[in-house]
């Protein structure tokens, strides 16, 4: 991806394998807190809107598309650490 002025990223970082699990862990904490907390009201409803730059365009989005779209990401991550895994074995 070719840098992004509203995309902010620190091509320097390294972090450890501890800070990398460590925010692991609370995303996917705050993932789970907002869908036990979802209700077929919510779900059919909109995003607060976002008023700072970045991406997406600042703006309100259905709630249901931003949810289908982290479950895609999560689930296509998933297929790429396995498939490198894999490589890693040599089964792939």
């Amino acid at each position: 991806m070719p840098d992004e002025v509203d995309v902010p990223r620190d091509r320097a970082a390294r972090p450890s394998l501890d800070q990398v699990l460590a925010l692991r862990a609370d995303r996917m904490a705050t993932v789970r807190e907002v869908l036990a907390g979802l209700t077929d009201t919510t779900l059919a409803g909109m995003t607060e809107p976002v008023t700072e730059p970045g991406y997406p365009e600042p703006g309100s989005y259905p709630v249901r598309r931003c949810l289908q779209a982290i479950l895609t990401e999560e689930w296509e991550h998933r297929l790429y650490a396995e498939r490198d895994l894999d490589a890693l074995a040599g089964t792939a």
